[in-house]
């Protein structure tokens, strides 16, 4: 399955978790924090910045099996306690300084592969701010808060696996590298061109309407292997 939404646009499937991707910008050219990939002798290192941090929970709740440790915290306008609890979480509630809602805040635990994704199935609307480890690697947050809006984010998330599952998220996340590397730089630029807003529904209930309107444009995309630039084009969108 495709947890990427950059993958899910050049496939022109255009599912909720990639129109919610979009929902924060305005018009204007976004500048995105770089992935970086680096293949070791044992593992192989990913890090990207905070925008994926929920896309990469989700690739791996699509392929860890047994048993996963999590800890850290979900960050949320909403109530989400009377979920934790059906889910068997052990969590306290903290207010979160500065900004509207709750942080859930996870104690160190292990879980079943199958609590962790309903876990992420079930927030991946809210922010998941959870180091996790799973039989084919880890990943860690940098913060278990959110950033300020607008503030630089690179290097937000790393994620280790073995290489077995690298080819997994090859397919999913480099779905344009054919060539074999040891360090790869993705760059990505969004520019937003147009926000086609429903008149009516904004005439009713603003809030909703800019929640649901679609953000059009472009994404310039390079990749530099080994310190060479292999690709640079451009993926159009409406989302």
């Amino acid at each position: 399955m495709t947890t990427n939404f950059i993958k899910k646009i050049v496939d022109k499937k255009i599912t909720d978790d990639v129109h919610h991707a979009f929902i924060r910008y305005s018009l204007g050219e976004f500048v995105k924090e770089p992935m970086t990939v680096k293949i070791g002798k044992k593992d192989v290192t990913i890090q990207s910045g905070f925008e994926y941090l929920n896309f990469l929970q989700n690739f791996i709740a699509e392929n860890a099996t047994g048993s996963v440790t999590i800890e850290g915290t979900i960050e949320s306008v909403n109530d989400l306690s009377a979920n934790l609890k059906k889910m068997g979480i052990t969590f306290e509630e903290k207010r979160r300084f500065g900004k509207s809602g709750t942080k859930f805040v996870i104690a160190s635990q292990a879980i079943s592969a199958d609590t962790y994704t309903k876990i992420v199935a079930s927030f991946f609307n809210e922010y998941l701010l959870c180091n996790v480890t799973f039989a084919d690697g880890l990943l860690k947050v940098k913060k278990q808060s959110t950033p300020k809006l607008g503030s630089p984010t690179e290097k937000f998330v790393t994620l280790k696996m073995q290489p077995k599952l690298f080819a997994v998220f090859k397919k999913d996340y480099l779905f344009d590298v054919t060539a074999e590397f040891t360090d790869l730089v993705l760059n990505q630029t969004y520019r937003i061109t147009e926000i086609k807003v429903n008149e009516a529904l904004l005439a009713k209930d603003a809030n909703k309407a800019r929640k649901e309107a679609k953000r059009c444009g472009e994404i310039k995309r390079k990749i530099t292997l080994d310190g060479k630039v292999v690709q640079d084009y451009t993926i159009t969108f409406e989302v």
